[in-house]
C-alpha cells in the first residue's frame, strides 16, 4: 500500500467534509514518510521469549494467522470470538486479537469497526510510540466524517501533540477545528503557532492564518492581541485594507493624536503595497497633515487615493488637493530663508520643524540634512517623531540601512509599547522588504 498512512489508506478519504476540508493535506516529506511506514507495521508479534501465548491460544491462532496471510479477512473476523472466549487471556493474547481485528476491519472497509479497533489499540496501550500519531489523525478523519466535532478536535489535538515534526499546515488545521467549535482562544493559539513555525523556518506565513486570528480576536474582544496580529499581517502581506484597520485602531486608542496619526498615515500611504481603503481615511490624512504643517503629506495622500481609485478626483477633494499644492509652492519660496536662520539657532527643534517643511515639499536630501542637524543639536521635543521623519526621508531616497537606524532610534526614544514605537517597528520591517525603487532614489 502507499499514501499518507498506508495501513489505513481507505479511511483517509473521509477527510473531504467541510470540517476538515483543509485538515488532512497530503504531505510527502521524508520524516513523515518514515513515520507512516512505522505506523504500517501494526501486526501481531511473533511468539518469542517475552510473548505469553497459551497452548489453546496458539492452536486457534495458527489458522487465523494463515487466513490473515491469505487476506481472508472475513474468516479472520469470524474466528476472533473463539479466541476472545478463552479464559484468563494474557496481555499479549489480547493485543494479538486487537491487531487482527484492526487489520481485518481496515481491509474490508468497515470504517466504524476500524475506528473502534484503533480506539482499543490506543486505550489499551497496544500501539507502538511511532504509531500513536497516525492513529489519532485517522480517528480525527473518521469523526470528521461523522460530523462529531468534539472527537474530531480531541483526536487531531492528540495527533499534533504526538507528532514531533508537525508542520505549519497541521497546526493551521487544529486552529481551524477549534474555530469551527467556537473555541476562539484555542484557535488563535494554534494559528499563532503555525505563524511562528513558518517564521522560524524562514517561510512566509499564510495570509489566511492572520485573517482567521483576526476573527478570533474580534470574537474574544481582545483588542490588544488583534492589533498585534494586524501589525504582523501587514508586515508579511501589506495592503490597504489591513493598513486601514490598523490606522482606525490607532485613531481610536490615541483619541486621534496628531503626531501618532501623521506618522501612521505616512507609513501606510508611502508603502507601494499599502495605501488606505476608504475616502475618509485619505481625507483624515490630508486634514491631519495640513494642521501639522505638511501640505506635501496631504497632497501625496490625496494623489495616491485618486490614483488607486479610492478618492474621487472631483469636487471638494480636488479643491483640497489644489490648496495643498499651493501651500507647497509657498513653502518652497520661504524655506531657503528659514534654513539660513535655523542653521544659526542653537535649538534643534527649529531644524526638525524645518526638516518637516523640506520633507513636505519633496526635498528629501535637505530634509535629511536639517533633521539630522537638529537631532545632533539637542533640545528636540519629540525625538521619536524627529527620527521617524528622518527615516521616512531616507526611505524616499532609497537609503534603507540609514533609514533602519533612524527607525531604531525612534523606537528607542518612544515609550515601550507605545503607538510611536509600534509604527517605528513597522517601518523597520519595511526596510527589510524588497520593493520598487522610490522616486527620490
Amino acid at each position: 500500500m502507499s499514501g499518507r498512512f498506508s495501513w489505513m489508506n481507505r479511511a483517509l478519504a473521509i477527510g473531504a467534509t467541510l470540517m476538515v476540508a483543509a485538515a488532512m493535506p497530503q504531505l510527502a516529506n521524508a520524516q513523515r514518510a518514515k513515520r507512516e511506514k512505522a505506523a504500517a507495521q501494526a501486526a501481531p508479534a511473533e511468539a518469542g521469549p517475552t510473548v505469553e501465548y497459551s497452548k489453546e491460544f496458539r492452536k486457534l491462532a495458527t489458522k487465523i494467522q494463515s487466513d490473515a496471510g491469505a487476506k481472508k479477512w472475513a474468516e479472520v473476523l469470524a474466528a476472533l470470538p473463539q479466541l476472545e472466549a478463552l479464559p484468563n487471556p494474557t496481555r499479549d493474547e489480547k493485543k494479538a486479537i486487537a491487531t487482527w481485528r484492526l487489520q481485518a476491519t481496515q481491509a474490508i472497509g468497515d470504517q466504524d469497526a476500524f475506528a473502534a479497533a484503533i480506539e482499543v489499540h490506543l486505550k489499551e496501550g497496544y500501539a507502538e510510540p511511532d504509531q500513536i500519531s497516525a492513529m489519532h489523525r485517522q480517528l480525527a478523519a473518521h469523526y470528521s466524517n461523522k460530523q462529531d466535532r468534539v472527537k474530531t478536535v480531541q483526536h487531531f489535538r492528540q495527533f499534533v501533540d504526538a507528532t514531533p515534526d508537525v508542520d505549519a499546515e497541521e497546526l493551521e488545521t487544529l486552529g481551524r477545528l477549534y474555530l469551527q467549535a467556537n473555541e476562539y482562544a484555542e484557535a488563535a493559539n494554534w494559528l499563532g503557532k503555525a505563524i511562528d513555525l513558518s517564521v522560524n523556518r524562514k517561510e512566509s506565513p499564510k495570509e489566511l492564518w492572520f485573517q482567521l486570528r483576526d476573527r478570533c480576536f474580534i470574537e474574544t474582544k481582545d483588542d490588544a492581541a488583534r492589533l498585534a496580529n494586524l501589525e504582523a499581517l501587514v508586515v508579511h502581506h501589506p495592503n490597504k485594507e489591513y493598513y486601514s484597520r490598523i490606522v482606525a485602531i490607532y485613531q481610536n486608542q490615541t483619541k486621534d493624536d496628531r503626531i501618532v496619526m501623521l506618522n501612521a498615515y505616512r507609513l501606510a500611504v508611502s508603502d507601494p503595497l499599502g495605501g488606505l481603503a476608504t475616502v475618509g481615511g485619505y481625507l483624515s490624512y490630508a486634514d491631519t497633515a495640513l494642521v501639522a504643517g505638511s501640505p506635501g503629506d496631504a497632497a501625496r495622500g490625496l494623489e495616491r487615493g485618486m490614483k488607486d481609485g479610492v478618492v474621487p478626483s472631483a469636487g471638494s477633494n480636488q479643491q483640497t488637493l489644489q490648496e495643498a499644492r499651493s501651500a507647497i509652492a509657498q513653502d518652497r519660496k520661504s524655506l531657503p530663508k528659514e534654513a539660513a536662520a535655523a542653521e544659526k539657532n542653537v535649538k534643534g527643534e527649529v531644524d526638525v520643524k524645518l526638516g518637516l517643511g523640506f520633507y513636505s515639499t519633496g526635498d528629501f536630501e535637505q530634509a535629511v540634512t536639517v533633521t539630522r542637524r537638529g537631532i545632533a543639536k539637542g533640545g528636540v521635543a519629540r525625538l521619536d517623531d524627529a527620527n521617524m521623519l528622518l527615516g521616512a526621508a531616507l526611505m524616499e531616497l532609497g537609503r534603507r540601512d540609514e533609514a533602519r537606524a533612524a527607525f531604531e532610534a525612534a523606537a528607542a526614544a518612544a515609550p515601550a509599547g507605545s503607538h510611536m514605537a509600534r509604527i517605528a517597528g513597522l517601518w523597520q520591517a519595511r526596510t527589510a522588504r524588497a520593493e520598487p525603487a522610490p522616486s527620490g532614489g
